[in-house]
């Protein structure tokens, strides 16, 4: 390659971009916005030849490191650990349901099962930098509300990782066989327990040592050495490279020299950085975005919708104000970085067409530019809707609110091992909601193929096949049915006792006749019901009486099961403990 088509590309790419920062700064917008608009101008106005691909490729991947590696440093590990059970709580509730309601409206967006989770996955996550961009520049929230809410989306970071480290054996999947995809999950599985485990243990060590023997310039050397290595394993096992960077920033992070680092790596990563989200603008094409801006609105409302959504209701659980996390959560509809990183990672694989990937990334140029506006306005959006609520919802939310105070108030008043009790119970009802969904996905994708496959190979009848299918749905769905509902009546029980305390305390009585009634009631039965409930509302080929049959069949074969085990003297798997409620009744917390 000639030295006059480098000093070209650095020349052209670097101004073009810089200009176009400058032009949105004046907007109060974020750099990053100029590099993505700089990368669509010079797509669309240059002839991109041969070596402007290599050069743009090589340029970017350094990017997607050097970021992913500044990413991982920024994280405080100590800080976490004391501040950060909130924003984890807070990403542990949102997270999941973003790529459940990926998932869920992928198909009506008309994209297949891989391409839905690849939807889920990119609008899981918000952008720590236009976050704390927008929210430092208008000065509305103070320190500790904004630092809270980067310590979300760093979780959020943290949490995307971890999704795109299980879906790419899925995007990767199309050409691989069912042996390779093992080899790769257990390959994944080792990489990940390795690097968290010792890496977190022994690196900040060796960076001691090096920093304690050696000048800051070749610490620096050593550190980005470290991230361009682990990005070459990460590779290796089958993962993206922007992985492996994260992984090692994270094992750096609590090094009495990381912030030397950071500082010292700042000015070389902002200049690849800036290539790396050229080059993701470099793959939008004008006349693709206008043919796709009903699907960019759409994709837009769907992460807007859900994450102020989500992000409100985990506020809520947490015993926040209506109105802080009505706040917080507008505060966080901007798409993250990764929203580029596992949509590029996505049509790198093929997965995604050029539609797909260029509505995404328009959606997520959308929300950084819509975000200064939702935030300078959710005050008055949140007093409007208070106001001109009607009063039946009124009289609902302020229902629950007191029944949310109620509950947390007798939580405070248990003992540490009633508090535990109900933390462990609560976080295995909440997971067991995530599973019924995520087996519901999984069966509404599945049945029909493998009613064909079946039939291909089996010959029977189509409608046979699907009635079989349902059943197994069915069973599938009874274990974490039958332990949601028995943490629930758990969590009730333990709730009753403490509220009983405090009524004594006051020289009140509780009936409790609501929740007796509750725990009172056959959990098989309740599972039963709820299980077949699900099934009948998830679309699937049957109608409703192949359903009562599918149903029946199922009574009739839980009830072989169960005569069969009571025989031999124990109870099937799915049905141990589903009666068994507990005592939650302490020493300390007694009746």
């Amino acid at each position: 390659m000639e030295e006059i088509v480098l000093l070209t590309l650095m020349a052209t790419f670097t101004l073009v971009a810089a200009l176009c920062s400058i032009v949105f700064n004046r907007m109060k917008l974020p750099p990053l916005i100029g590099y993505l608009v700089a990368g669509i101008i010079v797509a669309n106005a240059f002839t991109i030849t041969e070596d402007w691909h290599f050069v743009v490729s090589t340029l970017s991947s350094i990017g997607l490191v050097m970021l992913m590696f500044s990413i991982g440093m920024e994280i405080d590990i100590s800080k976490v650990r004391t501040q950060g059970i909130f924003a984890i709580k807070i990403a542990a509730v949102q997270l999941p349901l973003l790529v459940i309601g990926g998932i869920a409206f992928g198909p009506m967006l008309g994209f297949n099962f891989v391409q839905s989770i690849a939807l889920g996955a990119i609008i899981s996550g918000s952008s720590t930098a236009v976050v704390l961009a927008v929210l430092k520049s208008q000065g509305k929230l103070d320190d500790e509300h904004i630092d809270l809410l980067v310590l979300i989306t760093i979780m959020e970071d943290i949490g995307q990782v971890v999704i795109l480290s299980m879906i790419t054996p899925i995007l990767a999947g199309s050409s691989m066989n069912v042996d390779s995809l093992i080899v790769m999950i257990v390959s994944i599985l080792i990489f990940m327990c390795v690097s968290l485990i010792i890496g977190l243990k022994f690196m900040p060590r060796i960076v001691g040592w090096v920093s304690d023997n050696v000048s800051m310039e070749v610490l620096v050397i050593f550190a980005v050495g470290l991230a361009f290595g682990m990005a070459l394993l990460s590779v290796k096992v089958g993962l993206s490279m922007a992985i492996g960077a994260f992984l090692m920033g994270m094992m750096i992070s609590p090094c009495r020299s990381a912030h030397e680092i950071t500082h010292q790596i700042e000015p070389m990563k902002n200049l690849f950085m800036a290539m790396f989200f050229i080059s993701v603008g470099m793959e939008i094409k004008v006349d693709v975005i206008i043919q796709n801006i009903p699907l960019i609105l759409v994709i837009y409302l769907i992460f807007a919708i859900l994450k102020s959504g989500t992000v409100s209701l985990g506020y809520w659980l947490c015993a926040s104000d209506g109105k802080t996390g009505f706040v917080s959560a507008i505060s966080l509809v901007a798409m993250g970085e990764f929203a580029f990183i596992i949509a590029k990672e996505a049509y790198g694989y093929g997965v995604v067409s050029e539609s797909f990937y260029t509505s995404v990334i328009g959606a997520a140029l959308l929300s950084m530019i819509a975000l200064p506006f939702l935030t300078r306005f959710s005050d008055r959006i949140w007093d409007s809707a208070s106001e001109h609520m009607p009063r039946p919802l009124r009289v609902v939310g302020g229902a629950m609110n007191r029944l949310r105070d109620e509950i947390y108030a007798g939580i405070n008043t248990s003992s540490k091992k009633s508090k535990d009790a109900y933390m462990r119970r609560m976080t295995s009802a909440y997971f067991n909601i995530i599973l019924i969904a995520a087996i519901e996905i999984v069966f509404f994708w599945l049945i029909p193929p493998a009613v064909e496959w079946l039939h291909s190979v089996y010959g029977w009848e189509r409608v046979y096949w699907e009635i079989a299918l349902v059943v197994l749905n069915l069973f599938v769905l009874m274990p974490p049915t039958a332990r949601l509902i028995t943490n629930t009546k758990f969590v009730m029980q333990l709730i009753m006792n403490s509220c009983s305390q405090i009524a004594r305390a006051r020289g009140e009585s509780v009936s409790g006749k609501l929740y007796m009634s509750i725990l009172k009631l056959n959990t098989v039965s309740v599972m039963l019901a709820i299980d077949f409930m699900i099934v009948f509302l998830v679309p699937n080929p049957l109608g409703i009486p192949e359903h009562l049959i599918c149903f029946a069949v199922a009574l009739f074969l839980l009830y072989l099961i169960y005569r069969n085990a009571r025989k031999s003297n124990r109870d099937p798997s799915f049905l141990q403990g589903v009666e068994e409620c507990g005592n939650v009744v302490d020493e300390n917390d007694g009746e």
